[in-house]
């Protein structure tokens, strides 16, 4: 029988998210009769791993830590076989900036975008709208250059 590993909660924004998803995996890989276990990625992870022996980890978690490299890097050092892209093309795909970089590159059709530093706490709305104003069109969406799905994205219509 093979056994499966799945990475599910982490450190992202997205933990709750990736929670529902890893149960839904194991609830799911249960009915074809796979041993299956959830291990969070923590301090105990390459231990839980160790005494498990899964044939291979899925890789349920969402967000940094889980899409952009991080995990998959622990796993590759630990030559554990694992559900998701590599280190790299994770890395990659999870930065907008280095993503829209890629795009533009190859003529692939990708909105206009600017890099702007802040902090949300105070941000500095007149400077960034401004700048948003001058170099594109309203409505604009800001995200952070790192989170997936639609954490912390917002829409400006002016």
């Amino acid at each position: 029988m093979k056994k499966i590993l799945i990475l599910g909660g982490g450190f992202s924004k997205e933990r709750a998210i990736s929670l529902i998803t890893a149960k839904s995996v194991l609830k799911a890989l249960k009915k074809k009769n796979y041993e299956v276990t959830i291990a969070e990625p923590n301090g105990s992870l390459l231990n839980k791993i160790k005494i498990f022996k899964p044939d291979v980890v899925f890789n349920a978690l969402h967000g940094r830590f889980g899409e952009d490299g991080y995990i998959q890097a622990i796993l590759e050092a630990a030559k554990v076989k694992y559900t998701h892209s590599g280190v790299l093309s994770s890395y990659i795909a999870m930065d907008k900036e280095i993503s829209k970089k890629i795009f533009l590159k190859n003529k692939i059709f990708t909105p206009k975008y600017i890099k702007y530093k802040f902090n949300l706490r105070n941000l500095p709305k007149k400077k960034i709208l401004l700048k948003v104003k001058k170099k594109l069109k309203f409505p604009a969406v800001i995200k952070p250059i790192n989170e997936g799905s639609s954490v912390d994205v917002y829409i400006c219509n002016e």
